[in-house]
């Protein structure tokens, strides 16, 4: 009976410690829980939907500030009339070593490494109300007046949709530098800017 008795208290209090330690862990200062995490899913039964209220109401083109890595393509923002800016193109980067290419873009380009015997895959990059956004290369195809379209679609929310339209190119010394513009579409929002660019 004695044995039977010191082996319960040992039981209970192995088990008293356990509770103890879990408590201890789960109460932890500065811990979070699931549900208090900016980036979980919604509960179950809620709207996965944006708010009506988070709906954009406008639609502003940002510029981004791509340091000089491995892009492919590089656009700006040209005057109203197509002319090039005094300022001369930055080179696409090509390394994280690289000083040039260092620019603000309204439009950039990258390709993936070509590791395997299809076509390397391309993606673009873009800023609207202040969210870069990444796009899936569509289709390239003729347009009016003898200009180039590319259409690019994000894969995810939000849809955001752009159409480069490629008008004029010019050929410099070790590169082509291209006109045309760029036309967004988010939602029923949609802006047009005139573009220039290269692609190395």
């Amino acid at each position: 009976m004695k044995r039977f008795a010191s082996r319960s208290w040992r039981t209970i209090a192995a088990s008293i410690v356990l509770v103890a330690a879990g408590s201890a862990l789960a109460q932890e200062p500065g811990s979070l829980s699931l549900e208090d995490s900016p980036f979980a899913p919604p509960k179950p039964g809620q709207s996965q939907d944006s708010p009506a209220d988070l709906t954009p109401r406008g639609l502003s083109l940002g510029e981004l500030d791509w340091a000089p890595i491995a892009s492919r393509c590089t656009f700006v923002r040209s005057d109203a009339s197509g002319k090039a800016k005094a300022d001369p193109l930055p080179e696409p980067g090509r390394d994280a070593g690289a000083q040039e290419g260092f620019g603000r873009f309204v439009f950039v380009t990258m390709v993936a490494d070509n590791a395997g015997d299809g076509s390397p895959l391309e993606r673009g990059y873009v800023m609207a109300n202040g969210l870069v956004r990444e796009l899936e290369k569509g289709k390239t195809s003729a347009g009016k007046d003898k200009a180039v379209v590319t259409n690019w679609r994000a894969a995810g929310e939000p849809r955001i949709s752009v159409g480069l339209i490629l008008t004029g190119s010019e050929r410099m010394d070790d590169h082509a530098e291209y006109t045309g513009k760029m036309t967004v579409f988010w939602g029923d929002k949609k802006e047009e800017v005139p573009v220039r660019g290269r692609c190395g």
